[in-house]
Parts: C-alpha cells; structure tokens; sequence
C-alpha cells in the first residue's frame, strides 16, 4: 500500500487543495489513488476542495470533514487542508453515507454501512468514520456501526468539528459535501491494523452508580443529584473545561485505564442534573476523573505505543490519529507536543493524518465493542499484510 501525504496551510482553499495534491502526486508517481482522508478548517470552501480532488482522480472514494485542527507528520496546523490518498493492488475500499444521523443515528449508520459494503467483495477489516459532531448520540452511532459490520471489525475514527463555535460541521462523502450525515470508509481484503486508545486522565475516588439519566442528562449519580456529587468531589459547581470529566467503566470487572471510556460534562441545570457527552446510560458504574497536563501527554505517548507494539506485520505504510479538542484546549500551548511524540514514536518519514475532534472512535485495549470517547487520543496503524 501506498499512502501519499500532502498539508498545505495555505488560506485560499483552491491553492491550499492544489499543493496537498501536488505533494500527493510526488509520492504517487503516476499510480492512481483508490481512496483517501481529507481533513480542513471550518472556513474553507469544502466543495471546492473535493472538486479538485475528483477532477484529478475520478472516482477516488474519499471521506473526511472539518476539525478544531490538522496534523500531519508535518506538523500541527489551524485552518489548513491535510490529505491522504491509498493506492494498494490487494487492499480494497468502500465508500458510504446516511444522513440524518441527529434524529437516527442507528439508522443512519446502517445505510452507511451498507453502500459501503455495495462496493466491497472482501472481509471487512476496519471502519474509518467521521460524524457529525454537533448534536448526536456518538456512542449510539458507534453501535450501530458495529452491529451493521458484525463482531472483529474496528470502527475509528473522530467526530467532526468547526473549531468550538458550535453552530455547523460538514462531512465529506466522495464528490459531496454534507452536514448531520455519517461518512464511513471501509477497507476490506489483506490489511494489517492496529489500535492504541489512551486519554492520561487518572480516576479518582470510588466508583459510583448512575441512578437516572434523560439522553445526555444525567440527573442521579447514587443518591445524589449530579450536581452535589460532582461539588462534593471537586469543591465547585463550577465547571472546568475538560480537565475534570468522568470514567465510564462498561462493566464492573475492572478499573485499570484500559477499561473505560471518558465523558465530558457541558452543562449544569438548575435542578441539579448534568449534560455529558458521550452520554452515559443509566446503571453505568463510574468515577470522577481529573489530568493535568504531563498526565495528558503520557497519555499520548501510551496510545502511540500500544498502536506500535501491537501491530501484526513488519512496519505500518501509515498512521491515523484522532485526538479530542479538549485534549486541544487543556494543552493550550503544549498541544504541539502530541505531533513531537508521534514523530518520536513513529519516525519522520511514516505519512500520518489527523485532526482535533469532538469525539473519538476506537474500541478499547480489551474490549473489541465499538466505543465512543471524550479527551482522548487514538493512534491506528495500518498496511498491507503480504
């Protein structure tokens, strides 16, 4: 497999677009790209993007969307346009779309799925997505992803941004630009893979008991109001970005960090109760947690590693990384330090592509259920197996 990389923070999107295919060509060299990411800023101009990437190679299935920032092996970047195109004589791709993923995003993920697999006379070996990120049931459409592509297939991938003014996202679906849609990438045949899922945040305390929960609301944590326990914990009902979130256990049979997902508070209402996102269900076991800013980034540098160590073949053709705008906005300054471990743990030379989400998609280290998550940082390694 081939995995051609161009990033260009040029802020006219049409030359923008033209230099991160012109450095995709370089590594080309006259093959002919089967699929590929594209990732962007907000105020670009999204359809002119995909037009020039299908005038130059028709018929590439590609999917993407915008972000809260870009990243490449070639650095971290804000308002720009970052590319991958895949050229493989053995591995192959599958595009899908379903729209209206805020009012069913079980069904939505359904109909994504199945166009995509419409393309594909291979086994499914992994599931790239990009959601909408405003305003949808991410760990609902992870399950239903799951569920449409049966048990062994990862779903990855991060939530769509527009840079925290919480008003609009697009997603790319080949040739079109969408909003409120989920845009999956399957790749199917001889692929080896592998994940690394780590956030840094430590659980404090014991764990507790979600009593009663509204959708993303959750209004009883034991005997408590949401609000009361979370003071009783951190002092304030104030809250704090994403610093202070919760551990969401999916069982009770442990509490090491591979068994939990992160949930971010939003909102606190006035009776007490609290939104979350990803929403947590009622009868979840969790824990308060809380990270500074070295706890982050050994959290990167955990999911760089488990990717490296446990990836099946010789040496991955490339790198997909998904890291949580709230990782973003906690680093502040330091947020350049998650591009230096990659480069640490990877090398210069192996062509990355990520971006800031709203929300993470990976199962976890020992549970293969595809899981949506907050603040975290998720590494996936992939080539051709021989």
């Amino acid at each position: 497999m081939i995995a051609a990389l161009g990033h260009s923070e040029d802020i006219d999107s049409a030359d923008a677009i033209e230099e991160a295919l012109a450095q995709c060509d370089e590594t080309l060299a006259g093959r002919t790209p089967q699929a590929g990411l594209l990732f962007a800023g907000i105020d670009h101009d999204h359809q002119a993007l995909l037009d020039a990437v299908t005038a130059r190679h028709p018929g590439v299935r590609l999917i993407g969307g915008t972000t809260h920032g870009e990243f490449s092996n070639n650095g971290f970047s804000e308002d720009s346009v970052v590319l991958m195109l895949f050229q493989s004589d053995w591995v192959r791709f599958g595009v899908g779309v379903g729209e209206g993923v805020r009012a069913d995003p079980e069904g939505a993920a359904r109909r994504a799925v199945a166009r995509a697999k419409e393309e594909l006379d291979a086994p499914v070996r992994l599931c790239l997505a990009v959601p909408e990120g405003i305003g949808i049931q991410s760990n609902a459409v992870a399950a239903a992803l799951g569920a449409a592509l049966g048990e062994g297939v990862p779903v990855c991938g991060g939530l769509a941004g527009d840079q925290l003014r919480i008003e609009q996202t697009f997603q790319y679906g080949n040739d079109r630009v969408y909003t409120d849609a989920v845009p999956v990438l399957l790749m199917a045949g001889p692929l080896h893979l592998s994940t690394g899922v780590c956030s840094g945040w430590e659980p404090l305390g014991s764990k507790h008991r979600v009593s009663r929960t509204n959708g993303s609301l959750v209004e009883r944590i034991d005997d408590w109001t949401a609000r009361d326990l979370w003071v009783r914990y951190f002092g304030t009902a104030k809250l704090t970005g994403a610093r202070q979130v919760v551990a969401v256990f999916p069982d009770d049979s442990g509490e090491d960090q591979e068994d939990f997902y992160l949930s971010v508070p939003f909102d606190i209402q006035p009776d007490g109760s609290m939104f979350f996102t990803p929403h947590v269900p009622t009868g979840a076991r969790i824990r308060f947690a809380d990270a500074d800013r070295a706890q982050v980034l050994a959290g990167t540098e955990a999911s760089t590693a488990q990717a490296r160590d446990g990836y099946p073949g010789p040496a991955p053709e490339a790198a997909l990384v998904f890291s949580c705008a709230g990782r973003h906005g906690h680093l502040g300054t330091q947020v350049t330090r998650e591009h230096e471990i990659l480069t640490a743990c990877f090398g210069p030379t192996l062509p990355v592509i990520g971006f800031y989400t709203y929300g993470e998609l990976c199962p976890l280290p020992n549970d293969p259920a595809p899981r949506a998550h907050g603040c975290t940082f998720v590494t996936v390694l992939i080539g051709e197996a021989p």
